[in-house]
């Protein structure tokens, strides 16, 4: 009978039943009840289980802890399932097919018959999309579908993965009852077992397990399985994450005997001191033989780390009646255990065994256990007595390769670097992880917030209330608390992630404090900020440090902000003031960096040829097609964020005004969002943007827009759109004729955004709900003349003139050019560039402060003369005798006394300590550090015997006076119409009087500069400064030119002082290109030295007030000041004397040790997924770029300087670094003032802000022979 209704089930399927209305995303169908037959009976009613929030699963099994028994206790001190004979991987090698909605289903696929031989392999686990199915698709806040419309999903669009693959169960088994286990499937599944209907889940991110026993046969096994990418738990699952379908954690099938322990949860409770433990263990025994047993007993076996057997203890029931369950309790006193903790990962090995009333072993489980104690007092949260501190990351599951599915090495490698980095905990962000993480989280130690699978972020504030979602919310908070409750490393249960405080919120509070009153409750919501009435912990998010002075003053409770710190790209400034508040206040403790890793994405490098004359490089993003178009081929974009960019080019930022924009289109319906050719929402814009019209925008002095409605045709078939502007109207013409019109006046506005067909980039980012353009594209053209109607595409299969064509785009090609990593939306908003390392696992600079923030040692200076100093110890459970503790003196850079101590100073105790060294002679003009360096005493796990965990350094105080400066030397001036040249002993120095600037330096034939030092207050944007979650600085400063000055010299003034000196003065205004009353006025003074020395001395005045008609606001600060140069052909590297070797920024240095650094212009890359401003060298004293020749051209600042280098002539305008082109003539920057990079929500702070002020520095400039003197010596000079 369950196989005929099957059948059925399929054949309606098979038969349309689900067909769907030409919109796939309007649902106004009443929902099947979950209890009919036809629900009942399998998948015939498609709805009732993807559109039905109560329907969560069928046939599962109740949730338990993961375990697999052993056969015998030899077995099960292994910890390895693979080692037990009643354990079967299904991991490997399915046969796979895709379609892209349940409907197109491949028939009877479950059945045994079928033949799946031609069907593609997969590998399991892992997404369906990386391994080139489907659509990669980041969102952060709203779903990847439109509208939303809980429970309701497409159906017509909703992309199936089908699985099938073979086994055999071994003949050992027999009788007993055998179960498949599924670690996670997204987002719903069916699964089969030789064509018999099994069972349905839609958790997602916690196991599913099967009774299968009744469906097995002798010999080969058929397990076939459906997976749909959306369901109404989408709506759960909103998550800042790329969004990945399909079987994408492991799968195995394991044997019990028919009485087992179907689950157990482990407790321990220490004394009053901390020192013994009662060790609880509630096991749960059922009985599915259908007679009733007698006697049970289960015995405990507790084993240390070496497997020495320290205690046994048992407990037995004197009956088990049949197909029922019995809890039975064990404890035991265990005496001075040692104790877990994130410093200390202690683990024992409790070895569970089951036997009958004739005393034989039924079954052997194994478990570790973690002996510790959590506690909230004195508003502080407390581990085994201890108030400790949360050093905390969010961390998504993400693999560049892989994407959601982690395995055992790359869990591993992420919890090294972690404890490289002084971090201790981790919030799972915003789902369970995989059981794996949490074992190899009690091995390698860290303290876990485990979250449950509940974001609805689009909706924060609606879902939770709406009736019928109860059961959803309980069984995610039901199955992940049941999973992972014997985890010592988990401390915090939370009850979820964005999706607002509702009565379900403390429903499920309410089961979990029933469950487990032993761990922390805690809650993520918005609104309130990171917090409930229930929650024994505030999680606050994104403060700045202001307000947690406000939050430490008044807390009653803990509070670990739940997330901080956000971390996008080159950002994570200020981090210091967070973690100086953590130790002021004792119940601020913590809390979790926004975010651990960036989630690049390694994919297709796709690429097509441009064909206007200027070689655009042309990028197709995501996975379009490539089909037979109007004109030869074409791009057809299927609405899932397919769409193409154009590396940025000069003649794409059309500033004049004149413009055509044309293309043939092939709509294919309207899903939201239909980008044609933009740039961006703020210059130019041709879009579909209502299912019933076309919109053609522009913006020059204000936005001008002309609209039209399309005709009943529009959609499947071929039209020819065009926008033209000619500087008095604009125009709209559909298939050669115009629709539209209306005035329009003024040049196009600048803009930083790409041209891109498909999407608008500035509009379509993280926050752009549902889909974007479904469309075939083709002959794409942009002109910067308003061409004549009659010389539109329309007409002409050609153009007939392509001088004014500035792209053109026929599709003819389609190549792939290899991979890169795809972050997903515009940088605007993307979240998936957030972590502190990259992708690859490797340290990001904001690494090092993190690193340096956490450190578990804080020394403080007494008095250095005698080389006093106060060493805290922050560890919660170490005492510092386990490490050594180094000790240097350097001498500008250069060590010249060391040596080590080893204090006894137990956890979170402080003592005064005497460094034994002696104060050297001193040199004139040098500085002197002391620097203390905190490493390990021997191998760990996680690093090797010498790894530093932490530095220390101070400036001593020595004073010596700098040896004068003589300007020796005779100066040979020679004054031309255009330039003046300097001369002397080797060098030559060149000043154009035209522009008021240095041209040249040259040294014993060899030129240092192409171009400058000029005045520049811009820098390539970072995130922080281009994103929409605040006030995005950079859309002022890009729009009113900082970024490209007008520089306009007032006046030159040349004075003879002697024959070795000589004096250039300028005065030089720079404007911005738009309002000239914004401007610097900038007074340089040059004095050429006859030893070859150059002293610039720069004196600034910013006017950055807009005229009193403007309503705009003043620009309030700008990005950095100081001076840019290009330098010559054969620059080979940089050297400086400050902080490093890794980029630096004032509000993010202090994990730098200051020394000198040497770097070659070849290693210089930018490092991020979306290319920026990068490499800054803060508290530099002087700074050498080195010539080919081997002589260098030293930079020597009279106060601190800031130092980098950009190899790339496009750094500002390339949005991926697959666009960056490098440069023979690099990019030196000495700057007076740097800002910081400040936080994502968090702008820089005020301390760290270069503001439009008056300034004056001045700066030497010395080229040399460093085989005659090095730069330690010249900057011992005074001048």
């Amino acid at each position: 009978m369950r196989q005929t209704v099957l059948i059925l089930g399929m054949l309606l399927l098979n038969t349309g039943l689900f067909a769907q209305s030409e919109n796939p995303v309007s649902h106004t169908n009443k929902l099947s009840d979950p209890e009919s037959s036809l629900c009942n009976s399998v998948v015939s009613d498609l709805r009732c289980y993807i559109e039905n929030p109560s329907m969560v699963e069928k046939n599962q099994e109740a949730p338990h802890v993961p375990m697999v028994p052993f056969k015998n206790l030899e077995q099960a001190l292994t910890s390895n399932w693979e080692d037990s004979p009643f354990f079967l991987t299904l991991n490997g090698t399915w046969k796979f097919h895709w379609t892209k909605s349940p409907i197109e289903s491949p028939g009877y696929f479950q059945m045994n018959e079928y033949d799946a031989s031609d069907w593609d392999d997969i590998q399991v686990p892992g997404t369906w999309q990386m391994q080139g199915y489907g659509y990669n698709i980041y969102r952060n806040v709203p779903m990847e579908f439109a509208p939303y419309d809980p429970p309701h999903v497409p159906i017509d669009f909703n992309p199936t993965g089908y699985y099938i693959r073979e086994f055999e169960v071994p003949e050992s088994w027999g009788d007993r009852k055998t179960l498949l286990h599924f670690d996670g499937v997204k987002a719903a599944f069916w699964v089969w077992v030789n064509g018999q209907y099994v069972g349905f889940d839609k958790g997602s991110m916690t196991p599913a397990e099967f009774d299968i026993s009744d469906y097995l046969v002798q010999g080969k096994n058929k397990i076939a399985v459906r997976v749909v990418r959306w369901s109404d738990g989408s709506y759960l699952e909103d998550q800042d994450m790329w969004r990945f379908a399909g079987i994408y954690r492991v799968v195995y099938i394991f044997s019990t005997p028919d009485i087992h322990i179907r689950d157990f949860f482990v407790t321990t409770d220490l004394d009053v001191s901390y020192r013994d433990a009662d060790l609880t263990v509630e096991c749960f025994l059922i009985n599915e033989t259908g007679i009733t047993q007698g006697k049970m007993s289960v015995t405990a076996r507790l084993f240390d780390q070496t497997n020495k057997e320290i205690s046994v203890f048992n407990a037995n029931i004197k009956s088990l009646p049949a197909g029922m369950q019995s809890k039975l309790t064990l404890a035991q006193e265990i005496k001075n255990p040692l104790k877990w903790s994130a410093e200390k990962p202690n683990l024992y090995s409790l070895i569970l065994t089951l036997e009958n009333s004739k005393g034989e072993v039924l079954e052997t489980i194994e478990e570790k256990v973690g002996f510790r104690e959590l506690e909230i007092k004195n508003a502080q949260v407390h581990v085994n007595g201890v108030p400790i501190k949360i050093k905390g990351v969010n961390r998504h599951e993400h693999d560049p390769i892989h994407g959601r599915t982690m395995s055992k090495e790359l869990i591993e490698k992420d919890f090294r670097l972690m404890k490289e980095l002084n971090v201790n905990s981790i919030r799972t962000c915003h789902y369970p992880d995989d059981p794996l993480f949490y074992e190899l989280a009690d091995k390698w130690g860290f303290y876990i917030c485990n979250e449950v699978n509940a974001e609805c972020h689009y909706g924060q504030n609606y879902l939770a209330w709406q009736p019928g979602w109860e059961k959803a919310f309980m069984d995610r908070t039901e199955r992940y608390l049941q999973r992972d409750k014997n985890h010592p490393c988990v401390i915090m249960w939370s009850m979820g992630n964005e999706c607002g405080l509702a009565p379900v919120h403390y429903k499920m509070a309410g089961y979990v404090r029933k469950a487990d009153p032993t761990r922390f409750l805690y809650h993520q919501t918005n609104y309130p900020n990171g917090d409930a009435p229930f929650a024994d912990i505030c999680g606050t998010r994104y403060p700045s440090p202001s307000m947690l002075d406000a939050i430490g003053d008044t807390t009653q409770r803990p509070v670990i902000l739940g997330e901080y710190a956000h971390a996008a790209a080159n950002s994570m400034g200020h981090f210091d003031e967070y973690w100086e508040r953590f130790y002021r206040y004792p119940s601020l403790q913590g809390g979790y960096i926004w975010d651990w890793v960036n989630q690049g994405l390694l994919v297709d490098l796709l690429t097509s040829t441009d064909k206007s004359g200027y070689d655009h490089q042309v990028v197709l993003m995501g996975r379009p097609e490539h089909v037979d178009g109007k004109v030869g081929k074409a791009i057809l974009f299927n609405g899932l964020d397919d769409f193409v960019e154009i590396t940025p080019h000069p003649v794409l930022n059309v500033t004049e005004d004149a413009l055509t924009l044309q293309t043939w289109i092939y709509p294919r319906g309207f899903n939201g969002s239909n980008a044609m050719i933009t740039k961006g929402d703020h210059a130019f814009a041709l879009e579909q943007n209502h299912k019933d019209s076309i919109h053609f925008t522009l913006y020059t002095d204000r936005k001008y827009q002309v609209s039209a409605y399309l005709p009943r045709d529009w959609n499947h078939n071929w039209h020819h759109v065009a926008g033209v502007y000619n500087g008095r109207k604009m125009m709209i013409y559909l298939d050669g004729k115009e629709i539209a019109t209306g005035e329009a006046k003024g040049n196009i506005r600048r803009t930083f955004y790409p041209v891109t067909i498909g999407k608008n980039h500035e509009r379509d980012h993280e926050n752009q709900p549902g889909p974007i353009s479904n469309a075939v594209f083709d002959e794409v053209m942009i002109h910067s003349e308003a061409l004549d109607p009659g010389l539109l595409g329309w007409y002409l299969e050609k153009p007939v003139d392509t001088r004014n064509i500035l792209l053109w785009l026929p599709f003819e090609d389609y190549a792939n050019n290899g991979k890169f990593l795809c972050y997903g939306a515009t940088p605007q908003a993307s979240a998936t560039m957030d972590g502190i390392i990259f992708s690859s696992r490797e340290y990001q600079p904001e690494s090092w402060q993190a690193k340096k923030s956490h450190a578990p040692i804080k020394i403080t200076s007494i008095n250095l003369n005698k080389g006093l100093v106060k060493i805290e110890n922050r560890h919660h459970f170490t005492n510092l005798d386990e490490f050594n503790l180094k000790w240097k003196v350097l001498e500008d850079g250069h060590i010249i006394r060391n040596g080590e101590i080893n204090p006894s100073i137990p956890p979170l105790k402080s003592d005064l300590v005497t460094i034994p060294f002696l104060k050297p002679e001193l040199i004139e003009g040098a500085e002197y550090y002391l620097r203390f360096e905190l490493c390990t005493k021997e191998d760990l796990l996680w690093a090797e015997k010498g790894y530093e965990i932490a530095f220390e350094e101070f400036r001593l105080p020595y004073t010596s006076d700098k040896s004068a400066l003589y300007p020796e030397g005779i100066l040979d001036i020679i004054k031309q119409e255009s330039d003046i040249i300097i001369n002397g002993d080797g060098f030559q120095y060149t000043f154009n009087k035209q522009n008021g600037n240095l041209s040249q330096i040259t040294y014993y034939g060899n030129d240092f500069l192409s171009a400058g030092p000029r005045l520049n207050v811009s820098r390539p944007s970072i995130v922080n400064e281009i994103s929409i979650w605040t006030r995005a600085e950079y859309m002022d400063w890009y729009e009113w030119g900082l970024d490209s000055l007008i520089h306009e010299v007032k006046s030159v003034y040349m004075e003879k002082i002697s024959d070795n000196e000589f004096l250039i003065n300028t005065e030089i205004h720079s404007f911005s290109f738009k309002e000239r009353t914004l401007q610097f006025i900038s007074n340089v003074t040059y004095t050429f030295l006859g030893s070859g020395d150059l002293i610039m001395d720069h004196h600034v005045i910013c006017h950055l007030e807009f005229p009193a008609r403007r309503a705009s606001q003043d620009i309030q600060w700008i990005q950095k000041l100081g001076l840019q140069m290009k330098l010559a052909e054969g620059i080979e590297g940089l050297i400086w004397y400050g902080r490093g070797p890794f980029e630096t920024y004032p509000d993010r240095k202090t994990g730098a040790k200051t020394g000198i650094y040497k770097v070659s212009v070849q290693e210089i890359e930018m490092p991020y997924i979306l290319p920026q401003e990068f490499g800054n060298h803060t508290d530099v004293r002087w700074a050498v770029v080195t010539h080919e020749s081997g002589n260098g051209l030293a930079f020597i600042g009279e106060d601190m300087m800031n130092v980098s280098i950009n190899p790339y002539e496009n750094l500002e305008s390339a949005w991926y670094p697959f666009q960056l082109k490098r440069t023979n003539e690099v990019t030196l920057n000495i700057d007076h003032r740097v800002s910081g990079v400040g936080g994502t929500p968090i702008t820089v702070r005020h301390a760290y802000r270069t503001y439009p002020d008056e300034y004056q520095y001045r700066i030497r400039i010395k080229p040399f022979d460093p085989d005659q003197i090095d730069p330690e010596q010249l900057a011992r000079q005074s001048w």
